[in-house]
């Protein structure tokens, strides 16, 4: 099995074989006239990574192909939902919860073109963050305010924020929780005007260090008396209200209670919760086909190169699954480069095709390499799930319950600046819809159809035979079948993997 698995480590770098073992590797791979190239998810242990490939080997063989399996480190799924169900046990986080819930309820009530505020009681906000049951059983848990609507959401105003800053600035036990964090990390904080907050015990949190230490600039050396701590942190959540109300009004929203989380991730908590860790692991994705050194992918694409007959005779299926598409993406980037460089290039005649299954490249990255590639993609399809199956998969139970590919898009995500932002994925069917619901003609309707190049996406993806939802009917035709409700699933739920076995066979 060993010789079937191209195993990478930092920077891309070969592990275990040597650039001749991939040469020799490809020169059976050619000889076999029908190749199958399959890159696991990004957030899958390194063994897991192989143990997939042990089980999908036969599959493949079986359908007369040859599989070769990229094999990368990563596995920081459990890293990441870690650190959600720490997170989600901290004073600071709740009370900022508590604070920013409230007043997002409260404009998803107030009435449309109003622009007053509805805020819920606070008999109400207690029992429905309750239901999370965030500390003794968050698995079991149920989510807040989840059959709230966020449409005809009224705008905020500046008497809003007025008021919210000074519902932060009077909480006492926020104050206390932050007074805490900021003891724990052996920093200043200026309490003079925050209610008479006493000296509190170190309270550990996992808000990024930076974000701290902006929250308590201005603080004096010294620790000079004034109110700057809070008054930061007030400014800071009315950020994350803002960014929760923009998405409810403009139709990206997750729910009330996840969109909330995703901001306060975003704007706290980002370096805890995977941000720095899901970059560099795409990172690591491109790296392999860069120069210098033995690179795993560089090294696979040489040798392609080098053995691939000139009349594309030979058949090659490319199959991701979930960052396993960036992978994807990054190989047929490199291939028109080498094309466009004459450097290696591999044959004209050579076409692929491609299986995404809960693909989580973004929408921007999979059309810019469409504008390179699309020539060479002979056959292209998505198996995913459909809106409501990828908000029934909870990532972290009620802490946070949608599907990864939620989380990866509403907080670790960067935009074309690399500025932390919500950003579409193509695994995300809320975005590929061919019938435009309100949210749908909202998103449409905002500047992130032109950032996120959203028509390129739709145009191309909404081609028939290009999108397999999943659950699929029970009388879909084979090779478009998928049965897998969890992100998790798709590289091993049955329908999905005779759908995709059916596809390397009879292409």
């Amino acid at each position: 099995m060993a010789e079937h698995i191209i195993r990478t480590g930092k920077d891309g770098e070969l592990e275990g074989l040597s650039a001749a073992d991939i040469d020799e590797m490809v020169r059976e791979a050619v000889a076999k006239g029908r190749i199958v190239v399959y890159f696991h998810g990004g957030l899958v242990p390194e063994a897991a990574g192989t143990a997939t490939a042990k089980r999908l080997s036969t599959e493949f063989t079986d359908v007369g192909a040859y599989p070769v399996f990229f094999v990368w480190r990563s596995g920081w799924l459990e890293i990441i939902r870690n650190n959600l169900f720490e997170i989600a046990k901290e004073d600071l986080f709740e009370r900022l919860l508590k604070r920013v819930v409230s007043w997002a309820v409260g404009k998803a009530r107030a009435p449309e073109g109003s622009r007053g505020t509805a805020l819920p009681t606070e008999a109400e906000l207690r029992d429905q963050l309750a239901q999370r049951r965030r500390l003794e059983a968050p698995e079991t848990g149920e989510e807040p305010f989840a059959g709230e609507s966020t449409e005809g959401t009224a705008e905020l105003t500046k008497a809003d924020e007025e008021a919210f800053e000074r519902d932060i600035r009077i909480d006492t036990e926020l104050n206390r929780a932050l007074a805490g964090a900021f003891a724990a990390r052996d920093k200043p904080m200026n309490q003079d005007g925050s209610r008479g907050v006493p000296d509190v015990p170190p309270k550990p949190t996992r808000m990024d260090d930076d974000v701290l230490d902006e929250i308590g600039e201005g603080v004096a050396a010294g620790g000079a008396r004034g109110d700057l701590s809070i008054i930061a942190l007030a400014r800071k959540a009315f950020q994350v209200l803002t960014a929760v109300v923009a998405r409810f009004r403009n139709g990206t929203d997750a729910g009330v209670y996840p969109t909330v989380v995703d901001e306060l991730l975003r704007a706290f908590y980002v370096g805890e919760v995977g941000g720095a860790l899901w970059n560099a692991m795409k990172k690591e994705t491109e790296d392999t086909f860069r120069s210098g050194g033995d690179r795993g992918g560089r090294l696979f694409l040489d040798a392609l190169a080098k053995h691939l007959p000139d009349d594309g005779s030979v058949k090659i299926s490319l199959v991701g699954h979930s960052t396993g598409a960036v992978f994807i993406d990054n190989l047929l980037r490199d291939v028109a480069r080498r094309r466009r460089e004459d450097e290696t290039p591999l044959p004209e005649m050579t076409k692929f095709q491609v299986v995404l299954l809960a693909p989580a490249a973004t929408t921007t990255h999979f059309a810019e390499t469409l504008a390179l590639a699309e020539p060479m993609v002979e056959r292209l399809r998505i198996f995913t799930m459909d809106d409501t199956s990828e908000r029934a998969d909870r990532v972290a139970g009620a802490v946070y319950p949608r599907s990864l590919l939620y989380l990866v898009s509403g907080a670790l995500e960067r935009d074309g600046d690399e500025k932390s932002a919500l950003v579409p994925l193509i695994g995300l069917s809320r975005y590929l819809a061919a019938t435009e619901d309100d949210d749908l003609k909202r998103v449409l309707a905002s500047p992130l159809k032109k950032s996120a190049l959203l028509s390129e996406t739709r145009t191309y993806l909404g081609v028939k035979d290009r999108v397999v939802l999943s659950p699929s009917k029970d009388d879909a035709l084979p090779g478009f079948r998928a049965k897998a409700l969890s992100h998790g699933a798709f590289d091993n739920e049955p329908s999905v993997i005779e759908s995709v076995t059916m596809m390397v066979r009879d292409w």
